[in-house]
């Protein structure tokens, strides 16, 4: 077994190989042993039809190994690539020469620190917040009353985006704390739901008509989340009374949510909402009237203008501007990139790295492929959306850059890394 072991390269994989073997050489011993061998000879028996460690060891080790999701960067090069070039185009046509230079330099800058943030994410390894994820969903409520209160980041506008930022990484909290509930039924999705119940109702309660859209969001790929683990077995074996129960618990809170908007609705708080969600009507016609007039080649005009809007209307730009063809083009890479990354997330044997790669993708499909692309169109209510590879603010492109950088750390290290041995009560799911 020694021998074995040191061919394999990585100390992660090494672990989880040795454990592997040991194993298949106990089932193996066990087997003779029932057909008569003693305990000695059944052992040394397994050991020998295991064959040459050194060979047997070099081939566990091609598999074993770190596997860099290299056509996934690619394509998140390509995009990045793409969205810069575009951005620059629509400013050149809007600003001028010297405007387009500083667009080039700040997108450069915005888009290195996002894959830099991929980078640094994807090489962590994400079992150390599965193990301590209480203490960092309390640390991260705190830190999120904080900022929306402005007490950390002073201004309000920057607060208000701040909040969206570090509110889209409630999926990656929630994946943590259905972790940690594994295995205890219909009990263990009552005490996840609670845990992220507190953050999102601190976070309804200070939102502003904007935001609200972004707390829904939020609350959409959680719900979606707690589905997908209750179908893989994370809470036990009985999937389809959790998910009669489930759907039970969702209706109920809705409808205590509709209690809640009842009661603001008659201060006229809500009200007051409404009338000023009411002005993005006129924007979002625009829109439609634009997109009418959309051609297979462009025609050179713009949905929007204006660099604070190039992040969220990129996408429409690209219609308007570069054509139809190009915007179809578009929307395919995206469609090809998270589709992959959400089988791929779906393929996980590790319970750690199914949830977390379940949440980033499901969150990304959430964001980009129904929001961005309906908001593009006039079909949703306009609010900042984080978009990865189309970022132009550097707090969206931290963002993406962790949810990326999540999404091929477990891709990395699917062949590598393993569920902790942790001894746990009234555990169904091993």
């Amino acid at each position: 077994m020694k021998t074995l072991e040191e061919q394999i390269q990585n100390k992660r994989a090494r672990a989880l190989v040795s454990e592997e073997i040991n194993g298949h050489i106990e089932e193996q011993a066990q087997g003779y042993e029932e057909e008569g061998m003693s305990r000695e000879d059944a052992k040394r028996e397994a050991v020998r039809q295991m064959g040459d460690p050194v060979e047997t060891g070099c081939a566990l080790n091609r598999i074993h190994r770190p596997a860099f999701p290299w056509k996934l960067f690619v394509l998140a090069v390509l995009l990045t690539a793409a969205s810069i070039l575009m951005s620059v185009v629509i400013s050149g046509k809007t600003e001028g020469g010297t405007s387009q230079a500083e667009q080039l330099r700040s997108l450069l800058v915005i888009n290195g620190v996002s894959f830099a943030m991929i980078f640094l994410v994807m090489y962590v390894d994400y079992t150390w917040l599965f193990l301590h994820i209480r203490a960092v969903a309390v640390c991260y409520l705190i830190c999120l009353c904080l900022v929306w209160s402005g007490g950390v980041i002073g201004n309000y506008q920057t607060a208000l985006l701040a909040c969206y930022s570090m509110q889209v990484l409630l999926p990656v909290i929630f994946a943590g704390v259905i972790y940690q509930y594994r295995g205890n039924e219909f009990a263990g999705i009552l005490k996840a739901v609670g845990w992220i119940f507190v953050p999102f109702l601190v976070l309804f309660l200070m939102a502003t008509p904007m935001s609200t859209a972004a707390v829904l969001e939020n609350a959409v790929v959680c719900l979606f989340l707690l589905v997908a683990a209750v179908l893989r077995g994370i809470f036990g074996n009985k999937k389809k009374r959790y998910l009669v129960k489930l759907a039970g618990l969702a209706f109920g809170l809705l409808g205590a949510g509709v209690l809640l908007y009842h009661h603001f609705f008659t201060n006229g708080y809500v009200k007051a909402r409404l009338e000023h969600m009411g002005q993005f009507g006129f924007q979002n016609r625009m829109i439609k009237s634009a997109a009418a007039e959309y051609s297979l080649f462009g025609n050179r005009t713009l949905l929007m203008q204006g660099h604070a809007q190039d992040g969220e209307y990129l996408l429409g730009n690209i219609f308007s501007y570069f054509g139809i063809i190009a915007g179809v083009l578009v929307i395919a890479a995206f469609v090809w990139f998270l589709l992959q990354a959400f089988r791929q997330s779906l393929m996980q044997s590790n319970r750690m790295g199914f949830l977390l790669g379940m949440a980033c993708s499901i969150a990304l499909i959430v964001r980009v492929l129904v929001i961005y692309v309906a908001m593009n169109f006039g079909y949703a209510v306009i609010y900042t959306v984080a978009v990865p590879f189309f970022s132009t603010n550097l707090m969206m492109a931290v963002v993406n850059g962790i949810y990326v950088g999540l999404l091929f750390c477990v891709l990395r290290n699917k062949m590598i890394l393993k569920e902790p041995c942790i001894e746990r009560k009234n555990t169904a799911v091993l």
